[in-house]
């Protein structure tokens, strides 16, 4: 869970990553581990994302822990090569790109078309939340 959403007058973390392996649980761990940092961290909102890809629409873990559901997004583009690594399109700005000299005049697309990379895209996400209640 990383410190998100920079503000002055709330404690908003999100957590970036929650892994379960398919041949082997703890029961209750996922809930142990959330209420352990509410504890240690006091923050006032955590969000969290559940990538379609692998998460179910009916019910996911976040469900069953706390969390909120707040919206489906829409699909995000990863951009990849003929090698099949994959990176995230943040790293590929046109601002940055133009700023290592690309053509200002093209896409973000174009210039990375140009480039050698191509795009794949995701199926979306579930967008989450839990927000605390302070006594």
């Amino acid at each position: 869970i990383s410190k998100g959403y920079k503000t002055t007058t709330e404690n908003i973390y999100e957590m970036n990553r929650f892994c379960i392996l398919n041949d082997y649980s703890i029961p209750g761990i996922s809930k142990k581990i959330i209420s352990y940092f509410i504890n240690k961290y006091n923050p006032s909102k955590i969000i969290t994302y559940a990538d379609l890809r692998w998460s179910y629409i009916n019910k996911t873990i976040y469900d069953s822990i706390g969390f909120n559901r707040v919206h489906i997004t829409k699909p995000n583009y990863w951009y990849t090569t003929y090698q099949y690594n994959r990176f995230h399109r943040f790293a590929f700005t046109k601002k940055s790109l133009v700023k290592k000299g690309y053509d200002s005049t093209k896409t973000e697309w174009q210039i990375m078309q140009d480039i050698g990379y191509d795009r794949i895209w995701d199926c979306g996400s579930i967008k989450y939340e839990m927000i605390i209640n302070k006594l």
